[in-house]
């Protein structure tokens, strides 16, 4: 995707929080994007599975991991990258 469509594109502010699941016998590292003012609650955005630092710069880092889709035919996974810098 070009830089300028991410950068116009939308974006959300939240709390950026980790944990684990365990699916089908495996457990998987999740990174989600949670409602700042909800202590309790879903994340804003799909959650990324299994989430690897790409990119550190002083006022931003960049992730990248899987998005799970669930569809009619089944489970699938899509690569999905997140540029988090500070709102």
């Amino acid at each position: 995707m070009p830089w300028r469509e991410v950068v116009n594109g939308p974006s959300y502010v939240g709390d950026l929080r980790s944990h684990q699941v365990d699916r089908a016998g495996e457990r998987y590292t999740v990174l989600a994007l949670h409602p700042s003012e909800v202590p309790v609650g879903g994340s804003l955005i799909p959650e990324l599975f299994e989430p690897v630092l790409i990119g550190v710069s002083p006022l931003a880092f960049r992730v990248r991991g899987f998005e799970r889709l669930e569809l009619p035919s089944g489970c699938s996974a899509v690569v999905q990258e997140w540029h988090i810098e500070m709102p």
